[in-house]
């Protein structure tokens, strides 16, 4: 996607000339159906599915903030990726007759044909796709595991979208009412929304204007986060144990249910969210971070650093490699400046309170990233941080070069004193927008396995992103989105990877190809967003 006036085959990497010369193709786009009299203001693509937030478009600029006629809207498979998977390994063929014969007949409606026994092909494209159990005896599974047109997902009050101001009414829905941070004088850490809208693996979540979390979607690991464990959670439910005090309701522990039901109560507004393959992490408006989901590699950042002087190996907190159907709060900043501590600690010593709020998230496919106010990132999860054992030069087939971090870690190499603005992950890798424009990152190179998780790296140099406009930052599968205005009132559109050798990151700035074919279809229009999911990209548009 080099486009055609940025083509230049030497600096292509290791690609075939038929994969040389498809870069210098157009890529062409088609336009959603099911949108008629709406406006996409927020959108998130998944492994294979699509969400949108939309808004009523009646041409009056005065209704553009009238939140009552918003509406979340899917499309796709968003109850689903085993099946997914499997259609990928088909020939082509087998494939389309699977899609087919799974999507409602043309002449039933969405209700007639959950009440219908399913005919000899749908039994056959259901084997054939190694569909699960439940596929002809939950209405639910029949009705929306495969949806070919947007369909509008109920939620008890209206999406929030980035920007939006968090009114007095969210902070009264949630938290005890007698607790002195919800008093008048108590002044949160954010009062306005960052990313409400995040989708992954057969899972969607979505942060409503009330700041309450909700998902919907796979839930064998728990990562709808709803308190409880179960192939699907049909429908927008709320996740549970998003507060500061432990949510010590635990597997197999005796408590009796009711006895700490208080501790899954959301405490505060939710501001951000992002998702893993089967995890979740979400910042609510103190700058507290809590994950959920599948934590067997430390996905859910519940470990402690030991001290520097501790000998032995780290013993397991209780929690840290385990898998929770309910948040945790993530709360082990350590201190990655601190020289000194006391013989009697055994832990490495944390943040301050105040300097362990956290002000931006991410979540890449098994781990997490984390920016604390104070302008320190950190980051956990599987194969995320350097193994400090492996040596190329004493081979080990046990040995890798990266290992699991439980708890967050400090991501070191960025350059001193620049704040940072925004991040985003992508499957393998995190990027971090900086305020003098440039742009690093950790992660897997895209031109080698070579993990670079030892110190971030520079994928783009200050001076090419105007920063009073920066319009998106987004990263999808192996590559970083940055869309900035223009001099001229259009948009500039950049992708970047994540390279293994210095001159391709020097070089490494790409306009996509895709612009070709909205100049030549409708030079009206000028990119808002781009938003990468596995196999489709979602581009959305805007009047210029």
């Amino acid at each position: 996607s080099r486009g055609r006036d940025n083509l230049n085959p030497d600096e292509a990497p290791e690609l075939s000339a038929e994969e040389i010369q498809q870069l210098s193709e157009c890529q062409n786009m088609v336009k959603l159906n099911g949108l008629d009299g709406m406006k996409c203001i927020n959108a998130s693509a998944g492994w294979g599915h699509t969400a949108l937030i939309v808004q009523k478009n009646d041409g009056d600029d005065d209704d553009d903030d009238d939140i009552s006629h918003r509406k979340l809207m899917v499309c796709g498979r968003p109850h689903d990726f085993q099946t997914l998977m499997r259609l990928r390994r088909l020939p082509p063929t087998i494939r389309n007759f699977c899609v087919q014969y799974s999507l409602p007949l043309e002449e039933e409606d969405d209700l007639q044909s959950t009440r219908k026994e399913p005919s000899i092909l749908q039994r056959v494209a259901t084997f054939l796709a190694g569909e699960n159990d439940v596929t002809f005896h939950e209405d639910e599974y029949r009705r929306y595991s495969n949806i070919p047109e947007f369909l509008d997902i109920k939620l008890p009050s209206a999406p929030a979208v980035e920007g939006d101001r968090i009114d007095d009414g969210a902070f009264k829905v949630h938290g005890d009412r007698n607790n002195t941070k919800n008093n008048s004088t108590h002044q949160p850490i954010h009062t306005h929304y960052q990313n409400t809208l995040a989708t992954s693996a057969g899972t969607t979540a979505i942060i409503s204007t009330t700041g309450t979390l909700y998902m919907f979607g796979l839930n064998h690991r728990g990562q709808c986060g709803n308190g409880m464990f179960s192939p699907n959670v049909w429908n927008p439910s709320p996740v549970h144990g998003l507060a500061s005090k432990r949510y010590v309701l635990d597997h197999g522990s005796g408590i009796g249910e009711n006895l700490f039901k208080e501790f899954n109560k959301q405490e505060n507004p939710i501001v951000s969210v992002a998702l893993g393959l089967q995890h979740g992490i979400a910042l609510d408006s103190e700058g507290q971070v809590f994950c959920w989901g599948k934590g067997e590699r430390g996905q859910l950042g519940q470990g402690r650093k030991l001290a520097e002087d501790v000998e032995g190996e780290e013993e397991d907190e209780p929690n840290e490699n385990r898998t929770f159907e309910h948040a945790l709060h993530v709360a082990n900043f350590y201190d990655p400046y601190t020289t000194t501590s006391r013989k009697e600690d055994i832990y490495a010593p944390l943040l301050s309170q105040n300097d362990s709020k956290v002000g931006l998230i991410s979540a890449g496919m098994n781990f997490s990233v984390a920016i604390t106010t104070s302008n320190i990132p950190y980051i956990w999860g599987k194969n995320c941080v350097p193994n400090p054992s492996f040596s190329e030069s004493d081979f080990n087939l046990r040995s890798k070069p990266v290992e699991d971090s439980t708890y967050p870690r400090y991501i070191s190499g960025l350059p001193p004193n620049l704040e940072i603005i925004k991040v985003v992950c992508g499957t393998h890798h995190a990027s971090m927008l900086l305020e003098d424009g440039s742009i690093w990152a950790v992660g897997v190179a895209t031109d080698s396995p070579i993990p670079i998780w030892d110190e971030a790296v520079e994928i783009l140099a200050p001076g090419m992103v105007d920063m009073s406009e920066v319009v998106s930052f987004q990263a999808g599968f192996d590559r970083t989105i940055i869309i900035s205005g223009l001099d001229n009132g259009k948009r500039q559109v950049i992708e970047i990877q994540l390279w293994s050798r210095e001159e391709l990151r020097q070089f490494g700035a790409v306009r996509p190809s895709y612009l070709d074919w909205l100049n030549q279809e409708d030079r009206s229009q000028k990119v808002r967003s781009v938003h990468r999911g596995w196999m489709h990209t979602v581009v959305v548009t805007e009047d210029s």
